[in-house]
């Protein structure tokens, strides 16, 4: 067989395993990504899956919708009528004039004719709506935002709740395997005769406990995990709960809060209308025509028969006076805006009061993190040497049991101050404006 033969066949062989080699990688990466589940993810799901959102983009169509009304008051408006009549009396002369028909109007009468009317000056009526309009349609979308805000809050505390309950489990099940392959050694101790009938059953009660701690906690994961899916549309069951590492630095200025952005808008909102009403008392003025054809003529009773007639001018219109009604309706705006004013500033105390108990929360959790891994690592020595003393018969099983318990206890208070630390991170951002 020619050697290059071979050689080349080889070579084709080779990038095969390799391609294929490199496939089950990228497999396997995808698969593993697939198993797991971060908040960010949960949120944005959250925020496609929140019904109330739908709105926003209904609001945006009727303000669209208000716009193109408001421009097209500029446009002249054209409308056509029709008119018969039949009047019990008509105007008659009480003398004649020789030489001078006399005046005979019918009193049957008929009229159709067209009428233009074209908006000249509105005093800037129009363009105050639109601003209304545009500023009230703002207050309501930074409303969907809040809430969408407050959704996604209540998405992050139940994802936490999953993922304090994991690591729960996680640590409930290492040491129902320590205390397993505890009760294996002393079962034999007992049958020597080297060992107590009542360690063993002490140990075996608190398997017990501990199993049904276990299935506790899967029942909450459980339903914790139906809810999370019912909230984000994310298919969540059996998916490993990845801890979160807050995007972008933390910052303790609640000017981007959205409570208070909100109030902000309904205050502009309230100007908006303000300007509206003021442009309301100006003058307007309109060029009107009307051409038609009428029997007889509206305008030359003389006509008596159907004939043709036009007319053009310009109107102006001006409210001097309406009994004090824009100005009430300017007070109670005013009013509205003082009442905002206030709402401002007890939602900037809350938000403020907010901040700086999570910020001394944080600081706080931080420290006993320190301590914490500290504690763990102590008693997982502590309990690696009661391995040790156990088997040489220098403590009892149960001192063993409690040193387990005492690790375990120390891993748990580690996982709930983590885990809270990683909370208290999200809801800062969340009453800072770092998320929305």
């Amino acid at each position: 067989m020619d050697p290059g033969y071979v050689e080349s066949t080889k070579t084709v062989n080779m990038n095969k395993i390799k391609t294929i080699t490199l496939f089950i990688g990228v497999l396997f990466i995808a698969n593993a990504q697939s198993q797991t589940l971060d908040l960010y993810t949960c949120l944005d799901s959250a925020a496609e899956q929140m019904p109330l959102l739908k709105q926003q983009e209904l609001m945006n169509e009727v303000l669209s919708n208000k716009l193109k009304s408001y421009n097209r008051n500029y446009l002249p408006l054209v409308t056509l009528n029709g008119q018969a009549s039949y009047q019990s009396d008509v105007p008659e002369l009480p003398f004649s004039l020789p030489g001078t028909p006399g005046l005979e109007i019918p009193q049957a009468q008929y009229r159709a004719y067209a009428e233009v009317y074209q908006p000249l000056f509105d005093a800037g009526i129009s363009k105050a709506a639109k601003k209304a309009e545009t500023a009230q349609t703002e207050a309501s979308l930074y409303a969907l935002q809040v809430s969408e805000m407050e959704y996604k809050k209540q998405v992050a505390q139940l994802y936490f709740q999953m993922l304090l309950v994991s690591d729960q489990m996680e640590i409930v099940n290492k040491s129902l395997d320590l205390m397993r392959a505890r009760q294996m050694t002393l079962e034999t101790a007992v049958e020597n005769g080297v060992a107590q009938q009542n360690d063993l059953l002490k140990l075996r009660s608190e398997i017990l406990t501990q199993e049904k701690k276990q299935d506790d906690l899967k029942s909450a994961q459980d339903n914790g995990m139906e809810l999370l899916e019912l909230l984000t549309g994310i298919k969540a069951q059996g998916r490993e709960l990845v801890a979160p590492e807050v995007q972008g630095s933390l910052d303790y200025a609640i000017t981007s809060n959205l409570h208070l952005q909100m109030i902000g808008t309904q205050q502009n909102s309230l100007l908006a209308k303000e300007s509206l009403l003021k442009a309301q008392r100006m003058p307007r003025v309109n060029a009107f025509a009307q051409a038609g054809m009428g029997a007889p003529n509206p305008y030359n009773f003389f006509e008596k028969d159907l004939s043709s007639y036009y007319i053009v001018g310009i109107r102006a219109n001006w409210t001097i006076w309406d009994w004090g009604k824009t100005s009430l309706d300017r007070k109670n705006l005013h009013l509205n805006h003082q009442m905002l004013d206030e709402q401002r500033n007890q939602k900037q105390i809350e938000v403020e009061s907010n901040v700086s108990r999570l910020r001394s929360a944080g600081d706080k959790l931080n420290k006993s993190l320190e301590r914490d891994a500290q504690l763990l690592s102590l008693r997982t020595q502590i309990r690696k040497n009661a391995e040790v003393q156990v088997e040489q018969g220098v403590i009892t099983s149960n001192d063993y049991l409690d040193e387990v318990l005492a690790e375990q206890v120390a891993a748990l208070t580690k996982s709930v101050d983590q885990i809270s630390l990683y909370q208290n991170r999200i809801l800062l951002q969340f009453e800072t404006g770092g998320i929305k």
